[in-house]
């Protein structure tokens, strides 16, 4: 997240290709609190099924946590698909945001995107700023 920029909202792209049998994790470290409210996935054409993408955050202490639930599955897959998940998940000042995606063919590499929009008025405090704000 770009320390000079003075937007409430801003938006970090994670993208790149993944060799046969490789994985690869991106992440970038949030400069002050803020909520991360969209997490969209695209997977180009040809994987099916065998590239997995894992967004996430991690604390301080090197916990990670999930941004993106997905019941019977580690990992979101897809194949020539976009998936947008609204989430509401605050984020600390030195949290680090990420995403780890592992290819399991063994022959080709495929591409991957992952868009993740914060809001920098949030954090911990959000629900109170948003609610003053609708009353107002």
């Amino acid at each position: 997240m770009p320390s000079d920029s003075s937007e409430p909202r801003v938006s970090r792209r994670f993208s790149g290709t993944v060799n046969a049998d490789d994985q690869e994790t991106e992440t970038f470290a949030v400069k002050q609190d803020a909520t991360i409210e969209q997490v969209t996935v695209r997977f180009y054409q040809g994987p099916r099924l065998d590239l997995e993408v894992f967004p996430f955050v991690e604390d301080e202490e090197g916990r990670r946590r999930s941004l993106i639930e997905v019941y019977g599955r580690d990992a979101i897959v897809g194949d020539n698909d976009i998936f947008p998940f609204a989430v509401s998940e605050p984020v600390r000042r030195e949290d680090v945001v990420g995403v780890e995606v592992t290819n399991n063919d063994t022959e080709h590499a495929y591409a991957y995107t992952v868009d993740v929009t914060l809001e920098r008025e949030g954090g911990v405090s959000r629900g109170v700023l948003s609610y003053i704000k609708g009353v107002f």
